[in-house]
């Protein structure tokens, strides 16, 4: 027990120095990716993908992705969602696809009218396969991931082993976070817009996702763990730092996420206690209410109360904004006009983000996945969107015993996360995939055989 506590705690750390050094020597990011890339497929291809190895890999792909984002200039935009989907097809060398999993052959089928239209129109005039790929490539991550993870039996000990992993380039982001946020607090906080300042110079939107996912892994790290102390007194401090970092990037979209997803796991683990074990874990909840009350009046403490005023939708001085959605309704409308224009096949892929040109919003790209879904594919993205919501829920009610307690909590990270965010980054499809697994809880004869083996 002790060796594992410490391997946990140095694992963590080592990612905290990682932060440090990436913050200090961006380009260092390039060689840690190459060499994470090289590790992954010896260490996969060498197993033959008999634990989970690929699993492991994409997991931790959701926070390394965004690290290297945030010191690439640009570069190599979308290598996360290629490493997911070259992780997952090598697998595919080693384990078989379970033909049930046909719903996602035929989302990859459909996509093929809207790349037909926009290769046929628009082939001379733009760079198509760019316009292709900004587009498809978090769509065509999270079906291959789909492909990987359908009916793949796992159990919740190891799967919980598999969300730590994930746990790692998240604590380096807050570290890199926290060294590139200025010290001067009126430098960084006077206004309610979005905060690059706290964000790392990255996109505080897609900040707000990743630390929000931070809050829930934690959280779950120190219910899970509750009997190693030190441990479990580390993943609260995690918890609240995380809440906090994701507060003060003034996107509110990751955090509410967050709360709702701790929220679901709360109501599913609730459920499935006795009432001795509940009279516990409201303990528990108690904890977490605490410490999120704490998160929130530290943040209104050090942004002046310009916090409150963000999530009231005012500025500064206190005035209610026109927009709700910081204008991201103006991008879902003009969406549903291209759909009601084109509801056959869309105006085609990358073809939206030229359109809102027309309409006033020159140089903006979608920011609902849904909507874009509409918009560039026509009713068949319509039927993309429908497959994608009922086969993962369908599948639930169908197989009773795995009833996983993530099941929502993931459901609801990805379909609160395309809504504001888009497939921005990989995240929301991995968390999608994992909601295909069949967990199941071995007895102790199980895993001693398996332990034997």
């Amino acid at each position: 027990m002790n060796s594992i506590l410490q391997n946990k705690i140095t694992y963590l750390a080592f990612h905290v120095v990682l932060g440090v050094l990436v913050h200090f020597v961006g380009s260092f990011v390039f060689l840690y990716f190459a060499a994470f890339l090289a590790i992954g497929t010896y260490w996969l291809v060498k197993s033959n993908d008999r634990d989970f190895q690929t699993l492991t890999l994409i997991l931790y792909v959701v926070g390394l992705e965004v690290l290297f984002r945030m010191r690439s200039d640009g570069a190599l935009y979308d290598l996360g969602k290629y490493s997911v989907i070259y992780f997952c097809i090598l697998s595919f060398g080693f384990i078989r696809i379970n033909l049930k999993a046909w719903p996602y052959f035929l989302i990859l089928i459909l996509f093929i009218p809207g790349i037909v239209l926009t290769v046929n129109t628009f082939f001379f005039e733009i760079d198509v396969r760019k316009k292709i790929m900004f587009n498809l490539l978090g769509p065509f991550s999270l079906v291959i991931a789909s492909l990987y993870t359908y009916n793949k039996p796992i159990s919740l000990k190891r799967l919980n082993e598999c969300l730590f992993v994930a746990t790692g380039p998240l604590v380096s982001i807050l570290t890199l976070i926290i060294i590139y946020t200025p010290s001067n607090k009126d430098e960084v906080f006077s206004s309610t817009t979005s905060n690059f300042a706290t964000s790392g110079g990255f996109g505080p939107n897609q900040m707000s996702v990743i630390l929000g996912l931070g809050v829930f892994l934690f959280f779950i790290q120190f219910f899970f763990n509750s009997k190693e102390k030190v441990f479990s007194y580390l993943c609260l401090f995690l918890f609240f730092l995380f809440a906090y970092r994701g507060l003060i990037t003034f996107s509110r979209g990751g955090m509410l996420t967050a709360l709702v997803m701790v929220l679901a796991f709360c109501y599913m683990v609730f459920k499935l206690l006795n009432r001795q074990a509940r009279s516990k874990f409201l303990g528990v909840f108690s904890l977490l209410i605490v410490l999120a009350t704490a998160a929130w009046m530290y943040s209104s403490y050090q942004t002046g109360g310009l916090i409150e005023k963000r999530y009231n939708n005012q500025d500064a001085a206190g005035r209610v904004k026109e927009s709700r959605m910081s204008g991201r309704e103006d991008i879902m409308e003009t969406d549903l006009k291209f759909f009601e224009e084109n509801p056959v096949f869309g105006v085609g892929p990358g073809i939206g983000g030229m359109m809102r040109g027309e309409e006033g919003l020159t140089g903006v790209q979608a920011h609902s996945e849904p909507t874009r879904l509409l918009a560039e594919h026509g009713m068949f993205g319509l039927i993309i969107l429908i497959l994608l919501v009922f086969v993962p829920i369908l599948k639930y009610f169908r197989f009773r015993q795995y009833h996983h307690i993530y099941f929502f909590p993931f459901l609801i990270f990805w379909g609160l996360t395309i809504n504001h965010a888009a497939t921005r980054i990989v995240a929301p499809g991995v968390l999608y995939a994992l909601c295909l697994l069949n967990v199941y809880i071995p007895n102790e004869e199980d895993e001693d055989s398996v332990s034997r083996k």
